[in-house]
């Protein structure tokens, strides 16, 4: 089980639950490759027992939010086009 972190803007509350998104995680798991970011689309719930990884939410200013939340990554997306 993986953990990984996020910086959203605008409230929590309004964070859309169970859609696709597209997004900027950070590796906390530990390990050689902890915090590395990558782009990912991911599915996001509040429960933190809904996907099988765990979430860690940071306001815009790196404020952690109080409740942990669950994430599925559902692909990595690479932003380098491939040869360079």
């Amino acid at each position: 089980m993986a953990t990984w972190d996020t910086f959203i803007e605008g409230d929590f509350k309004n964070m859309p639950e169970d859609v696709e998104t597209v997004t900027v995680i950070r590796d906390l798991t530990p390990g050689r490759h902890k915090y590395r970011s990558t782009y990912a689309k991911v599915k996001f719930s509040k429960d933190p027992k809904k996907y099988p990884e765990k979430l860690i939410v940071r306001l815009g200013r790196g404020q952690l939010v109080a409740s942990p939340c669950s994430v599925k990554v559902l692909e990595f997306i690479s932003v380098i086009p491939k040869g360079l």
